[in-house]
């Protein structure tokens, strides 16, 4: 008897303690938002290239170095959660379409609002990977995704109870990982090696978003 007293005062306790912390999470006065809470981001945006980058080697076994000209026009949807109505944590996926390629990117976001209302300057962080090709040209061979990199800031606006509009300047950083092959005399045979090296893409754009709430 005295052992099932126990169990259920335990029981008592554990169902009190969920309650609490449930209440703690959600319960809310009107002015108030949820600890936790979920959003979608829905966004349109253009990137710029900027810089230079080496590509093949030429017959002359010198390593050419182009402008890169690429833009991009993405579109993506961030669902996460907001943390305390000032960060958010979320994972984001989308499409790329490149002058010279295609990709799909994955990534994690990470935003941080600098005032805890709902019009307020916010700065964000996205790290992930690009899935997808970029095409062979004249200068360079066809060329797979790597990893992504890119950070922003902006200014988002209430439109309605539950929805946002945000609008960002950002920078963006994407690795293409391709090849080159260069023929070589050995012992009076021509042979072929094959180098593997990284391109190093930099962009610099303006994107539009919605937030649902």
């Amino acid at each position: 008897m005295k052992k099932q007293l126990t169990q259920m005062r335990t029981k008592f306790l554990l169902i009190t303690l969920f309650f609490t912390g449930v209440n703690f999470v959600f319960a809310q006065n009107p002015d108030e938002q949820p600890a936790f809470r979920y959003f979608n981001k829905t966004e349109a945006g253009v990137g710029i290239g900027f810089g230079s980058f080496k590509t093949d080697i030429d017959t002359n076994y010198h390593q050419k170095k182009i402008r890169n000209d690429q833009i991009i026009i993405a579109v993506q949807t961030i669902n996460g959660i907001c943390i305390s109505g000032r960060a958010g944590l979320g994972i984001g996926i989308g499409a790329e379409f490149w002058q010279k390629g295609m990709f799909y990117p994955v990534f994690a976001h990470l935003y941080y609002d600098f005032k805890k209302e709902e019009n307020t300057p916010f700065a964000y962080m996205n790290l992930g990977k690009a899935f997808g090709t970029r095409y062979n040209t004249y200068y360079y061979d066809s060329g797979k995704g790597g990893l992504l990199f890119g950070i922003g800031a902006g200014y988002k606006m209430k439109v309605s109870k539950r929805l946002q509009f945000e609008y960002a300047l950002f920078y963006r950083y994407q690795a293409i990982f391709s090849s080159y092959q260069t023929e070589y005399l050995s012992k009076g045979k021509v042979l072929t090696s094959t180098t593997d090296y990284k391109v190093p893409y930099n962009f610099a754009g303006f994107r539009i978003a919605v937030i649902f709430r």
